[in-house]
């Protein structure tokens, strides 16, 4: 198995077709069916069912592609945390990035591989972190730019902030819970929900919308999202989660409800206002932007 091979399911998982996947690996619709023939045959099992038009996974499939994301973002810390240790080829410019663990359900990972292609003259450093890091370290210069929630920074006059693109808080059910249309947070005066960890902006923008409708909800425990959805399915609570999660965690146990009013959650590049002002941040930011085209908020 190569890390090629990985990559190449990776592509197919989230283009839905073999020539979607192919046109933006740039490679040839037969050479990557064949690399996943492969993978297929080493494994033992198939992870794509061919009998639709569109490439759906297996069972098989859906728990590779959770691990294969796994072992992608492994790499990727990998490879940034190296690149301070190589020996300088030239003069390149360096940028730092910190970014929540949420680039690959927004599909910003093939973005930061663009922008590198595109700029081979800019060496990016790429740290995932949690978020009770993120911005100490964007504060005490570690990085030059951080992606993160909005709402992580809306509070720091010295850093602004440019919209990267956009999530939605839902409601998240038991999939045999009798609601089944958009709901207020008042309907969920008495249940007991499980939330993020308290650590985490999402948290906090719960705990506020708890307080404006008056509601204080039983909170049984915080976890991390596949937890969560986990608990969920078995019946064990309700949960307030980013839209975006289920992108990666399917289940069919769970549904997700919208709110009303909506929760928009923005995702954010952001820097402290003298850093975001150089020429490398700044062209940074307009191949981001221009690659996600962040509607206006």
């Amino acid at each position: 198995m190569t890390f090629d091979q990985i990559q190449y399911f990776i592509a197919i998982a989230e283009c839905n077709t073999y020539f979607d996947a192919a046109e933006e690996l740039n490679i040839s619709q037969s050479a990557l069916s064949k690399q996943i023939i492969k993978l297929e045959k080493e494994l033992g099992v198939t992870l794509l069912d061919r009998s639709r038009r569109k490439a759906s996974l297996t069972p098989a499939g859906e728990t590779f592609y959770q691990d294969a994301l796994s072992l992608r973002r492994q790499y990727e810390i990998m490879t940034g945390h190296m690149k301070k240790y190589k020996i300088p080829m030239g003069n390149k410019n360096e940028l730092r990035i910190g970014t929540l663990p949420i680039l690959t359900q927004y599909g910003l990972t093939a973005h930061f591989r663009q922008f590198t292609k595109s700029h081979p003259d800019i060496s990016l450093i790429l740290d995932e972190v949690e978020e009770n890091d993120l911005k100490k370290g964007l504060l005490s210069g570690q990085y030059d730019l951080i992606i993160c929630r909005e709402q992580m920074v809306a509070d720091q006059s010295s850093i602004a902030s440019v919209c990267l693109t956009e999530d939605e808080l839902v409601a998240v059910l038991p999939a045999g819970h009798p609601l089944d249309v958009p709901v207020s947070l008042s309907t969920f005066a008495d249940e007991s929900f499980i939330l993020m960890n308290r650590y985490t902006s999402v948290y906090q923008i719960c705990q506020e919308l708890f307080a404006n409708v008056s509601v204080h909800p039983q909170i049984l425990r915080t976890g991390r999202v596949e937890s969560i959805i986990s608990a969920v399915a078995i019946g064990e609570g309700v949960s307030l989660l980013p839209y975006s999660n289920f992108k990666l965690f399917h289940h069919e146990h769970v549904k997700t409800l919208p709110l009303t009013p909506p929760v928009k959650l923005p995702v954010v590049i952001a820097g402290t206002k003298k850093r975001m002002n150089s020429s490398i941040c700044q062209e940074f930011i307009r191949c981001m932007t221009a690659y996600t085209n962040c509607p206006d908020l």
